[in-house]
């Protein structure tokens, strides 16, 4: 339990981290999160990564901090589809409430 713990903490730091570094690329990944949700009913990291490009500079860590927050909830799991995941599982998320979501979100 306390090594869940400890790995908890370390991911968290990471993400607030790409939070704040990183925060004009995230907006974007979130905003197109939002606009696929909308279409499709729920979206995927795989969805993200299908429709925007990494800066080479960036590191793809990063995408792990676009469903943090309060806009999306995990409805399910799939597996990831780029070949360095190796099909590892993600999961899948929906809007919380699509009606209440503003263009500011």
């Amino acid at each position: 339990m306390e090594q869940a713990h400890i790995g908890r903490a370390i991911r968290d730091s990471q993400l607030a981290l790409f939070e704040q570094r990183d925060a004009d690329f995230l907006a974007r990944c979130r905003t197109l999160a939002v606009e696929i949700a909308k279409a499709q009913g729920t979206v995927s990291i795989n969805d993200i990564r299908a429709r925007i490009s990494i800066p080479a500079e960036m590191n793809p860590s990063v995408l792990g901090a676009v469903f943090k927050g309060k806009k999306f909830k995990a409805c399910g799991f799939t597996e990831a589809t780029h070949p360095q995941a190796h099909a590892r599982i993600v999961r899948i998320y929906q809007i919380v409430n699509v009606y209440q979501l503003t263009e500011k979100e």
